[in-house]
């Protein structure tokens, strides 16, 4: 249930928070500023922020191209973070270097000789001058160089060294030309192209104090007001690794990244962006705009605090089946892209796609998308229509804005729906139908055990195995179509048994190469077994996505002598992610493959009945990789309908004696 708090609340618990955490050296602003008039209209007072990268003016897009009159706010992505937690330059040739001619400048005055910087800061400031009101803040951080933000939020002294060397780079030697900052740091404890740490969640939020705290000190010298911003997660596996409510009250407001809900990471086509889940969808219920934003809702931000992020781009798929027009539709692969394999820029999909391929649209998730026939393609992507549909979403449920990744891509068109979904409004949101229950995958009775010793082998559990993994229909991953070659390269037997102290379980595993080079929340790249739970089962069938009551469990032995074996939660109940010490594991190896043995105590599994009659949600899945830098490349499941965060798509477990 949603309840309202005040900001005043608010303050007190941050300061509560603050305070049981030891003492930080950060002071909160006693009134969030309000906003800058500008000079353009923008309908109902809003923002519109539009990412701007450092790369758009080697693909011909420079800053004097940016459509200012129709943006309140530019984010310059990105800055890097060095290994010692120090905002460096991304591109020091782009951002500072580059000599811009008459023609490319936003002034139309070759910059040589003309400032003491030059490249795309010394285009902003000009675009500044030219739009007064325009605030330009730099990003920092983003996929590709997020991989420091954990060690430089760690300690009070690595917080305070990031924030001063933040600003007195990007505030003081290039002053003028930037605002304030952007944190866009992918992501905090289940880490991105790096590894988090647990700490990350709570250590985020001091970060972002510490930041906020240097920011006013400043702005007592220069009396200038310096923005703070975050790019946020959209999935429910990484928002619940960040502290929503806390971090609103540091920043001016928050940008939900709402897109990547799906990619050519997935093997099943699906949207890019959908506005609202469709009544087809078959991945995770919590991957959509609204689950997004009513999530971040949920947890007490205030809406005049959220930002809409929307994409200016579109996702492609190949080998996709001609069936529902590729809609849901298994892939081969990702289809050429533009720049990059598998993502299209708007302007790319409007010039040479949209009068070849046919154009759909779902009038459930407001978005459109493109299949090709002959060339197996579809293309998931956002035009005017669906973008004036999520502008106007945001307009009628109150957020602060539209954010837009990023403007490069896209052109005049879809500005101007973004403007005129500000003004006008979008679609209802979906009413609530009766409840459908999905029938569980599979029901399976799981007897009351005694005697069992965990020493990694089978030989005091019952001949027969109480699940066996071997079948094309239980693959609900693989890399390619032809990546799982048989029960001889991965294949289970599962048996287990519960005790009122705990569950008990033995997998007898056949895996002709064995490969695990972690132990910790990037194990899911090398082979091991997941087990998944819902404590609730039904109870909080409409909840959906992991919740406090669910959990996710990578089971592994390691690398022998390279790598201990570990049991990491990636979805832990109310606690953060981490390993879980209290999981009891033995392992044998054998002539094909490895045995595991496990005892889960219940204490691991919060909220978990262990008695006769008890029912629970579960799934078994193992995993296999056979090269490290490949990844995971093929996964079983006791549920034909797995996906990693609905457990909906969990077996029915009941306990008999």
């Amino acid at each position: 249930m949603k309840s309202i708090v005040s900001c005043c609340a608010l303050l007190i618990v941050l300061g509560l928070f603050f305070s049981a955490c030891g003492p930080i050296p950060t002071q909160l602003p006693a009134t969030i500023p309000t906003r800058t008039p500008t000079l353009i209209s923008v309908p109902g007072g809003k923002y519109i922020i539009g990412y701007y990268p450092s790369w758009a003016a080697k693909r011909n897009v420079f800053a004097k191209n940016i459509p200012a009159n129709k943006l309140t706010h530019i984010n310059y992505a990105f800055s890097n973070v060095s290994a010692n937690g120090e905002c460096v330059l991304g591109d020091p040739a782009a951002d500072v270097e580059r000599i811009y001619s008459a023609a490319e400048s936003v002034n139309g005055r070759d910059d040589t000789g003309s400032a003491t910087f030059h490249g795309n800061f010394n285009q902003l400031l000009e675009l500044k001058q030219k739009y007064p009101t325009l605030k330009v803040l730099i990003s920092i951080g983003g996929w590709s160089w997020s991989g420091n933000f954990s060690r430089a939020a760690q300690g009070e002294a690595s917080r305070q060294r990031f924030a001063a060397f933040c600003i007195d780079l990007y505030l003081k030697q290039y002053k003028g030309v930037f605002d304030g900052f952007d944190i866009d740091w992918e992501f905090p404890v289940s880490g991105g192209l790096s590894a988090g740490r647990p700490e990350d969640k709570r250590n985020f939020t001091l970060l972002l104090g510490e930041i906020r705290r240097q920011l006013n000190e400043l702005e007592k010298v220069n009396s200038q007001h310096y923005l703070l911003t975050i790019a946020a997660p959209i999935g429910p596996g990484t928002i619940r690794n960040i502290q929503p409510d806390l971090i609103a009250i540091l920043v001016n407001w928050i940008n939900l990244m709402g897109y990547d809900f799906h990619g050519t990471w997935d093997t099943t086509t699906n949207f890019n962006a959908p506005l609202f889940r469709t009544s087809t969808d078959p991945a995770d219920a919590g991957l959509s705009v609204d689950a997004a934003v009513q999530t971040y809702l949920s947890a007490h931000v205030p809406t005049e605090k959220l930002v809409l992020g929307v994409p200016f781009y579109g996702k492609g798929w190949s080998g996709v089946s001609e069936t529902d027009h590729g809609l849901y539709q298994p892939a081969s692969g990702a289809a050429p892209g533009t720049w990059e394999e598998g993502s299209y820029d708007y302007k790319d999909i409007q010039k040479n796609y949209l009068s070849k391929y046919q154009r759909y649209w779902n009038a459930e998730a407001y978005v459109p998308w493109l299949y090709d026939l002959k060339s197996k393609t579809f293309i998931s992507y956002d035009d005017a229509q669906s973008l004036e549909a999520k502008a106007g979403y945001a307009r009628d449920v109150g957020l602060a804005g539209v954010m837009i990744w990023e403007i490069s891509q896209g052109d005049g068109t879809l500005f101007d729906a973004i403007h005129k979904g500000l003004a006008t409004g979008g679609p209802p949101r979906p009413t609530p139908g009766p409840i459908i229950m999905v029938p569980r995958p599979f029901e399976k009775e799981i007897h009351s055990i005694s005697g069992i010793t965990i020493d990694g082998k089978t030989d005091d559990w019952p001949t027969t195995p109480d699940f066996v993994l071997n079948d094309p229909s239980q693959v609900v991953y693989s890399l390619t179509p032809q990546s799982w070659g048989g029960p001889q390269d991965l294949s289970a037997e599962a048996w287990t048994g519960w005790t009122p102290e705990g569950l008990y379980f033995a997998f007898n595993v056949v895996d002709d190469i064995h490969v695990q080079p972690s132990a910790d929340a990037n194990l899911w790249h090398g082979d091991h077994v997941e087990l998944q739970f819902d404590t609730l089962l039904d109870k909080d069938y409409t909840d959906s996505g992991m919740n406090d009551d669910d959990y996710q469990i990578g089971l592994s032995l390691g690398d022998f002598d390279k790598v201990p074996p570990v049991a990491y939660a990636w979805f832990n109940g109310s606690d953060v992610e981490g390993v879980v010490s209290t999981i009891q594991l033995a392992y044998t190896v054998t002539e094909d493959g490895y045995i595991l043995e496990v005892f889960i105590p219940k204490d691991a599994l919060t909220g978990i009945t262990l008695a006769e009659g008890g029912t629970f949600g579960m799934n078994i899945s193992p995993s296999d990789t056979d090269d490290a830098a490949q990844g995971q490349k093929v996964m079983l499941s006791t549920s034909i309908i797995r996906t990693y965060a609905d457990p909906r798509t969990f077996g029915k477990i009941t306990l008999v004696k």
